[in-house]
């Protein structure tokens, strides 16, 4: 049987594809070590706003890795589609998040259980929290999972956002567009029209959308330009020219950061990490090489345990060392760091699965009660 010659290349490029994109998910990694030194480091002062920067960085990451994984692909824009999607990513933090809730109401000591409070915890377990427009209720208990419900959010739509990503002509005009309005919007709130739209641009589940896509948007870019990087002769010159960029990105990031920090509102920075982004995604150059190392792929197989257990097992280690810490920061922080990272490890390695598993039972019990 005779295949034809395009229906080859478009399975030789399914398959190329899928091959993982080892800088950006270095890169991805190491923002996440960022914001959680961000919330358990003593800083004496806080020249850069990392959190912000680092969320802005992990919304366009995240968008631009969907769209890696599913360009071309035949996903259903339906209803049902999008469930599945979103579950297949909730079942593997969820339990994670129902464990982070109860410890939250075991050790807070704000909780008086009266009706604002049982409605927080109700919205809490339904990660629809970030939804209010009380910045306080939104944030106020088990903080964190803010990102996470803004995150499953987008991961629900993504099979509908990946229908403005089938051409480069057609994703680039939405690319702009996307732009324009988030700049807009930020614009306008800033020149004093604050009744204009209730935006929070940290914790808004709408603008944190408009990141995501953005950068889901330059896929089909990344991948013409690849196809013809692929078979550029002169692959060492390739090797070098990347390796470099892979270094000065983030050195350039920092400085830029550092220097526009209050002068740059957060939409500019957003398009400023969609072009580093962009830059270094292609894994032509040798640190990608190296994060290729078994090594490096089970360091960084935890970064979302991390995420989510950071503040708790900081409080935890908190009581057990008590006054028996090191005074040098730097090292209080080693010893912090490197305690989330074993215990999310182990977490993952035995107990994930294992939860996601029992979840799985649950949804299916009530399907059936259900439907």
């Amino acid at each position: 049987m005779l295949i034809e010659k395009p229906l080859i290349e478009n399975i030789k490029f399914n398959r190329k594809r899928r091959e993982i994109l080892n800088y950006i998910a270095l890169i991805k990694y190491w923002s996440m070590i960022i914001i959680i030194q961000w919330h358990i480091y003593e800083w004496k002062q806080r020249l850069i706003d990392y959190g912000a920067r680092m969320c802005e960085l992990l919304f366009v990451s995240s968008g631009f890795l969907v769209g890696y994984n599913y360009y071309k692909r035949n996903v259903p824009s339906t209803n049902h589609s999008s469930c599945k999607y979103a579950y297949k990513h909730l079942r593997s933090f969820y339990p994670l998040h129902i464990i982070n809730s109860f410890f939250y109401i075991y050790n807070s000591k704000k909780i008086k259980f009266n009706l604002t409070d049982y409605e927080m915890l109700f919205f809490n377990f339904l990660l629809l929290k970030v939804w209010s427009s009380n910045g306080s209720f939104a944030m106020g208990f088990n903080g964190l999972s803010w990102f996470v419900s803004i995150l499953l959010f987008c991961y629900f739509l993504s099979p509908f956002l990946l229908e403005g990503i089938q051409n480069i002509s057609k994703s680039l005009v939405i690319f702009l567009f996307v732009a324009f309005i988030r700049i807009a919007i930020e614009q306008i709130i800033k020149m004093g029209a604050e009744n204009f739209m209730n935006f929070n641009f940290h914790h808004g589940p709408i603008i944190r959308l408009m990141d995501f896509y953005l950068g889901m948007l330059m896929i089909p870019l990344f991948f013409k330009i690849k196809f013809f990087l692929d078979n550029f002769n002169y692959q060492l010159y390739l090797q070098c020219i990347f390796t470099i960029i892979q270094i000065l990105i983030p050195i350039i990031i920092y400085f830029i950061m550092l220097a526009f920090n209050k002068i740059l509102i957060r939409c500019y920075f957003v398009l400023i990490f969609c072009v580093c982004t962009f830059l270094i995604s292609y894994d032509y150059g040798y640190l990608s090489k190296i994060n290729k190392m078994k090594i490096c792929k089970e360091i960084m197989s935890c970064q979302m345990e991390m995420y989510l257990l950071h503040d708790i097992l900081n409080i935890i280690l908190k009581k057990i060392l008590n006054n028996h810490w090191p005074k040098n920061a730097e090292l209080k922080f080693l010893i912090k760091i490197v305690f989330i990272f074993v215990v999310s490890y182990i977490y993952r390695k035995l107990f994930r699965e294992k939860l996601a598993q029992f979840m799985d039972k649950i949804v299916d019990l009530f399907k059936k009660i259900l439907f």
